[in-house]
């Protein structure tokens, strides 16, 4: 009787250690479930905020290159007034120049992307074709910096003080229509357009400008086609959920 009764009591309290093992691993298992769950949420939160930022870069992008576009087709026709002879139009030519110091930038803001792989959150991501594109991104945008850099120096310390010492900087912006202060101030410069034009720096100068402009472009075409890429995927990966 003991011993059929001890039996009894060991089947009762093996039967309530199985309950007890299968409700923690159904806790457990709701548990992990439920952190998937979240962790999806937050995925799907990162994916659509870097697609807006993504979204926002292409359109500087296209703009800058736009811009670059702009400049090149300026140096042709500064290019084309030196072939001319013509020099007498002066607005003409100043407004040329004006455009010519304006160097496009970009000035797009990478912090979100570097927050992203700085705090280790694109590890949240799933899609390794896609972290390795973002995990990319900074370097490429540095390269296009880099290049515009340059283009600024050549600018700032060849262009501008090269033409400024035939021609008056005041009537560049005022013919340009660029609010700058000495816009009502008649300018006391004595100008020489033809010694700018036929100076050897002027071809140069501009010639660089241009390869540096056209190399630009490229890079800015370039990253255009990786933010497709990157946008393109990050659509996908919405689609799936």
């Amino acid at each position: 009787m003991s011993e059929k009764k001890a039996r009894k009591y060991l089947g009762y309290a093996l039967g309530e250690i199985l309950l007890v093992v299968i409700g923690i691993l159904i806790a457990l298992s709701i548990n992990s479930w439920n952190q998937r769950r979240l962790t999806r949420i937050e995925e799907t939160k990162l994916l659509q905020s870097i697609k807006v930022d993504f979204e926002r870069t292409r359109t500087t992008l296209v703009s800058l290159n736009q811009r670059r576009d702009e400049s090149l087709l300026n140096f042709e026709k500064l290019i084309e007034v030196r072939n001319s002879g013509n020099f007498s139009n002066e607005l003409h030519i100043d407004t040329l120049l004006a455009k010519a110091t304006f160097t496009p930038t970009y000035n797009g803001n990478t912090s979100s992307i570097a927050a992203v792989i700085n705090s280790g959150k694109i590890n949240l991501l799933g899609n390794d074709s896609l972290k390795a594109m973002l995990l990319a991104w900074p370097s490429q945008i540095e390269n296009l910096v880099e290049r515009e850099l340059d283009a600024k120096v050549v600018t700032n310390e060849e262009w501008v003080p090269f033409a400024q010492d035939y021609t008056s900087v005041s009537d560049w912006y005022k013919h340009y229509n660029f609010p700058a202060p000495s816009r009502g101030r008649e300018s006391q410069v004595e100008k020489d357009y033809q010694g700018l034009f036929n100076h050897r720096s002027f071809e140069n100068t501009i010639t660089k400008l241009e390869l540096l402009y056209t190399a630009g472009k490229v890079r800015g075409s370039g990253l255009i086609r990786r933010v497709d890429a990157i946008i393109n995927t990050i659509e996908d990966d919405l689609e799936k959920r």
